[in-house]
């Protein structure tokens, strides 16, 4: 079902996949984030959930992130690293997301060696992740610590990858495997969460 309700069948192009997503380009249909939609691949049908689509009149017109709904069935005829932390980069531009992102300017610093660290400043926060300013920032893949302060009496630490990086400007972090306490905090930071759009 396409965003306006209406069944369809289309013919896409897979640029790239993961062992939880993929993204497609040369979509036709209109999709909003959130619709479920079913991918046929080599005989095989699984359902994916939209997690951003590209906006009209850019570069990225046409192509869609997805998210799998069953995990662990391999719809995909290729073979996957076993270490295979998903390090997609996407430019840096206007997106729609499920999770609730927060435009922000907290100081952070980040480190990808203990004994280094980098004062940066977030423009950009979620529950997932987070964008740092920088003017030379660190590769895709790189494993990273983040600290920051959400207000006054609050301090977190949290586990990360770059996951987009983009010369003189900045780049992308994943967080990864958060504490109860840490994700817990972020989430009174970020307030109540976006309402997952009601299917009929």
């Amino acid at each position: 079902m396409d965003a306006n309700g209406r069944p369809f069948i289309e013919a896409a192009t897979t640029l790239n996949v993961s062992r939880k997503g993929a993204h497609l380009s040369d979509v036709p249909t209109k999709l909003a984030v959130g619709d479920v939609i079913g991918l046929t691949y080599n005989q095989q049908k699984y359902k994916f959930r939209v997690i951003w689509v590209g906006k009209t009149g850019t570069a990225e017109a046409g192509n869609v992130g997805l998210q799998s709904l069953e995990f662990g069935k391999w719809i995909w005829d290729v073979k996957l690293p076993l270490d295979d932390t998903d390090i997609y980069s996407r430019p840096p531009a206007s997106e729609n997301r499920l999770r609730t992102r927060v435009k922000c300017f907290l100081s952070a610093e980040v480190s990808d060696r203990a004994d280094e660290r980098t004062l940066v400043f977030l423009r950009d926060l979620s529950a997932g992740g987070c964008y740092a300013t920088m003017a030379q920032p660190l590769p895709l893949g790189t494993k990273v610590s983040v600290a920051l302060w959400l207000d006054d009496e609050t301090k977190i630490w949290a586990g990360g990858i770059v996951i987009s990086s983009h010369p003189r400007e900045g780049m992308g972090i994943k967080f990864l495997d958060l504490d109860r306490k840490t994700a817990d905090a972020l989430e009174r930071f970020l307030g109540p969460s976006e309402p997952e759009p009601s299917r009929h």
